[in-house]
């Protein structure tokens, strides 16, 4: 059973710890910084970081799908049915859809705030009941082989709508630091376990609500993706008491991720420079409106084109060939029903770059007066491992 966190006070933090969330602090202050400067692709960074984020998250949890059947998947482009995509790649695609328009948003967190990302998120899973869908879960759940043997398990489901109620309250303090805010929610979160199902997405996906990052979400989940032993260890530590070692876990997946979204932004920007310099066209023709929706959506039809800026079939055509012939776009082995797909590989590519980038943190040996595996002991320094 976890404590009660509504009103209880933040206690004060160790050094290692106090320097994490210093140290992520100002990551996120670099990021924000930094993407300011890049105006012209400023408009389409939240999409871009969220969909890094969601696909790491996803990853976590073992989902996987490949980024260019995901962009078809996002880009939305069959009226076919049934759906033409594997049930992986749809449910990547929702954690997506759904953390953009979470982030985008402007709206308190409740029960049903939970419940609607829970039911947009596992809306294609194959094997959840309709019923467990946008509900507290109705009996137990653990993690690991058998309850007998359990790692961990949630506590009794009829305790969780008053747990969840406690949540959202703390979720509303605004005397807590916004690192500290999301690390400890997120904690309780996946503590009280409420769902079936979808806990460790739902959960992640309530970060970027706390933590004040602007027009730039942070994909912390690319942090917590090379480090998942630390971040199930850190979790453990939360349930046993020791904050500090969570928030510390916390802090620098959080460094992880907006240093890793500093080069996305990069990247980004540099493909609209390259995009803008290999075919020359006024600003504001649907030439130039293509080249920058592809940086939020790198995926599109002829049929697309047509009606998105109104144009024949001919010279719909005629752009999507002026681009292939720039090496901006490319014919897609996948399709939208009978469809042909062009994608902008470059701008796919780049999310997957800036997840091979982020270095796997080392787990170091147990702290001999704490025997938790994988907790952070020792100064904070760019090369502590963990």
């Amino acid at each position: 059973m976890p404590a009660r966190i509504a009103d209880r006070p933040v206690p004060a933090f160790g050094a290692t710890a106090g320097a994490a969330v210093g140290a992520a602090t100002q990551a996120v202050d670099d990021l924000r910084a930094h993407a300011a400067k890049t105006t012209g692709v400023l408009g389409h960074l939240s999409a871009v970081l969220i969909r890094a984020d969601a696909v790491a998250s996803s990853q976590i949890e073992h989902i996987t799908t490949s980024s260019e059947a995901l962009a078809v998947a996002l880009a939305d482009l069959s009226d076919e049915e049934p759906d033409p995509y594997p049930a992986d790649t749809e449910l990547v695609a929702a954690n997506v859809t759904t953390a953009l328009q979470s982030y985008r948003a402007e709206e308190d967190v409740t029960s049903d705030w939970f419940h609607r990302r829970h039911r947009s998120l596992l809306a294609a899973h194959p094997e959840l009941l309709p019923h467990n869908r946008g509900a507290w879960r109705d009996s137990a759940v653990w993690i690991g082989p058998s309850r007998q043997t359990a790692d961990f398990e949630g506590p009794p489901h009829g305790r969780i709508p008053a747990l969840m109620d406690d949540l959202v309250r703390f979720m509303r303090r605004n005397d807590v630091h916004p690192v500290v805010h999301a690390a400890i929610a997120h904690a309780q979160f996946e503590t009280i376990h409420p769902y079936a199902d979808g806990n460790g997405r739902v959960g992640r996906l309530l970060i970027h609500q706390l933590l004040d990052a602007g027009a730039t979400p942070v994909p912390v989940a690319h942090g917590l993706v090379h480090n998942p032993t630390g971040y199930v260890d850190g979790l453990m530590a939360y349930r046993d008491g020791d904050l500090d070692a969570w928030v510390t876990v916390f802090a620098l997946a959080l460094c992880d991720g907006a240093r890793a979204a500093v080069r996305l932004v990069d990247r980004i920007d540099g493909i609209a420079s390259e995009y803008h310099q290999r075919i020359r066209t006024r600003s504001g023709s649907a030439v130039s409106q293509i080249l920058d929706g592809l940086l939020h959506t790198p995926a599109i039809t002829a049929g697309e084109i047509q009606s998105t800026y109104q144009l024949t079939p001919g010279r719909a055509s005629q752009i999507l060939h002026q681009l292939a012939e720039a090496s901006i776009l490319r014919q897609s082995a996948h399709r939208a029903g009978r469809a042909r797909v062009w994608v902008a590989h470059a701008v796919i590519d780049a999310v997957d770059t800036i997840n091979a980038s982020i270095p796997r943190r080392l787990l170091a040996a147990a702290d001999d007066s704490n025997p938790k595996r994988g907790l952070v002991r020792g100064p904070l320094s760019e090369e502590l491992q963990i």
